[in-house]
C-alpha cells in the first residue's frame, strides 16, 4: 500500500471510506486511516447499541428512523459522543428543526427551482456555481467515481469515457445552489457553499429539498452575515482571536503579529481595533465551511452532529479545541512566521474525533461562546469595526 508522498498502485481498488471519500489524504496516509479506523469501528458499534437502547426507551423506531429523543442533558452526551453513521442525515435534519422549517416553507424549493428555469439566476451566481460544481469533492466516489481499473491502467481515457461527466448528485447540487442563491440575494452565491450543500446532500440521501431548508439555516441562523457578499466572517474570527487571547494567553503571544503588521504598514495599532493577526486568515475557513476541508471527514460529521443539536456555539468551541490541541507545536515554534502553517496544518491531522470533541470540556470559553443565544460578543466586536470605519451599527 502506497504511503505519505506515494502513488498508490493502479491496479488495485481505491481505498475510501465508510462515506466514499479516499482514506489517503496529504496528511494521513491509509495505514494511519486503517489503525485508527478498526478501534473506531468497534467505538461506533457501541455507540448504535447504546443508541438503540435510548430509541427504544422514547418508543421510536431504529429502522432508518426519522424521528430522534427530545433534546435534554442525556442526549447532547449522547450527540457529542456522535449519531451512529447511518442515522446521521436524519438526526441532523431532525435537531436543527428541519420537519418545522420543511411544512412552513412547503412547495418553496419547487417554487425557485421553476424559477431557475426561467433564467432568474444571476449571470454572475451561475457563472461562479459552474466553476466550483466539479471541484467539489473530487476525493469523494458520488461526486467523481473511480474510473475502470483498465483505464487507470493506461495512459489515455477511452474515447467515450468523461473523466468531468456530471453524477446524479452533481446535477442535484447545482439546482440547490442556483435556488439557494435566487432565495437569498443578499447572499447569491459564494465559494464553500458548493461544500456546505454537497455534504448535505450526501447525508440527506441526495433529498434537494431537505438541503436547500439546512442551507438555509446554516448560512441565517448559525452563520448570519458569513457568506453574505458583503461578508462579515471577521466578526466571527474576531470573537475566536478574543477568546484565545483571553484563555489562551500563552499561544496568543505567539500568533498576535497585529503590532509588526501595523509598523510596516505605518498606522497606530490602537487607531484599528479590529486588527486581527495574520493567523486568522488561515482560521477563516473554519467558519466558512464549517470546518470542511480543514479536518477529516470522519471529524467534521462530529462536529456537524453536535452543531445541528447545539448551534453555532459549537463552532466556537472546537476552533479553541484546535488551538488547545495544538498548543505544544504552536508553543515551541522560534520563527513566528511558521506559526500560520502550523496553525493551517494542525486540523487537517486531527483524525481521531473523540480526541478533538473531548477538549472543550475542559476550555471555559469554548462553552461559553454563543452567539445565537448571547450575541454580545459578535456586536461588541461588530462595534468596534463600525467604528473604525466611523459609524456604529
Amino acid at each position: 500500500m502506497a504511503g505519505r508522498g506515494m502513488t498508490p498502485d493502479a491496479s488495485l481498488p481505491i481505498p475510501r471510506d465508510r462515506y466514499g471519500f479516499k482514506k489517503r489524504s496529504q496528511n494521513i496516509t491509509v495505514e494511519e486511516y486503517d489503525k485508527w479506523n478498526g478501534p473506531y469501528t468497534e467505538y461506533l458499534e457501541r455507540r448504535k447499541v447504546k443508541w438503540v437502547a435510548l430509541m427504544k426507551q422514547y418508543g421510536l423506531s431504529t429502522e432508518n428512523p426519522i424521528r430522534f429523543p427530545p433534546k435534554s442533558d442525556k442526549v447532547k452526551r449522547f450527540i457529542r459522543k456522535g449519531v451512529p453513521p447511518e442515522w446521521r442525515g436524519n438526526a441532523w435534519f431532525w435537531y436543527a428543526g428541519g420537519p418545522a422549517l420543511l411544512a412552513r416553507h412547503h412547495g418553496l424549493y419547487w417554487d425557485l427551482i421553476e424559477r431557475v428555469h426561467n433564467g432568474e439566476v444571476s449571470d454572475t451566481d451561475r457563472d461562479a456555481i459552474e466553476r466550483d460544481l466539479n471541484r467539489t469533492f473530487p476525493d469523494n466516489i458520488k461526486f467523481k467515481p473511480d474510473l475502470p481499473m483498465s483505464s487507470r491502467q493506461s495512459s489515455g481515457f477511452p474515447a467515450d469515457l468523461k473523466a468531468d461527466s456530471e453524477t446524479p448528485i452533481l446535477r442535484a447540487l447545482r439546482r440547490v445552489l442556483q435556488a439557494f442563491a435566487i432565495h437569498n440575494p443578499h447572499i447569491g452565491y459564494c465559494q464553500s457553499l458548493n461544500f456546505l450543500a454537497g455534504f448535505l446532500l450526501l447525508f440527506l440521501d441526495e433529498d434537494e429539498e431537505k438541503a436547500f431548508i439546512m442551507l438555509n439555516k446554516m448560512t441565517n441562523i448559525y452563520l448570519p452575515g458569513t457568506h453574505g457578499r458583503v461578508l462579515e466572517a471577521n466578526i466571527d474570527i474576531g470573537v475566536l482571536m478574543s477568546c484565545v487571547r483571553e484563555s489562551m494567553p500563552a499561544i496568543w503571544a505567539k500568533i498576535d503579529d497585529t503590532e509588526d503588521i501595523a509598523a510596516s504598514t505605518g498606522s497606530s495599532r490602537s487607531s484599528g481595533p479590529a486588527r486581527l493577526p495574520t493567523v486568522s486568515l488561515s482560521t477563516t475557513a473554519w467558519f466558512m465551511s464549517c470546518f470542511l476541508g480543514s479536518l477529516p471527514i470522519e471529524t467534521v460529521v462530529r462536529v456537524w452532529d453536535t452543531l445541528f443539536y447545539e448551534g453555532s456555539r459549537t463552532l466556537f468551541r472546537i476552533a479553541l479545541a484546535i488551538f488547545k490541541l495544538g498548543e505544544p507545536e504552536i508553543r515551541a515554534v522560534h520563527d513566528n512566521s511558521e506559526v500560520f502553517q502550523i496553525v493551517q496544518t494542525i486540523p487537517r491531522k486531527l483524525i481521531d474525533a473523540n480526541i478533538l470533541m473531548q477538549t472543550p470540556k475542559r476550555s471555559r470559553d469554548a462553552r461559553t461562546v454563543d452567539v445565537q443565544k448571547d450575541p454580545a460578543p459578535k456586536s461588541r466586536f461588530k462595534r468596534s469595526i463600525s467604528r473604525k470605519r466611523g459609524k456604529l451599527v
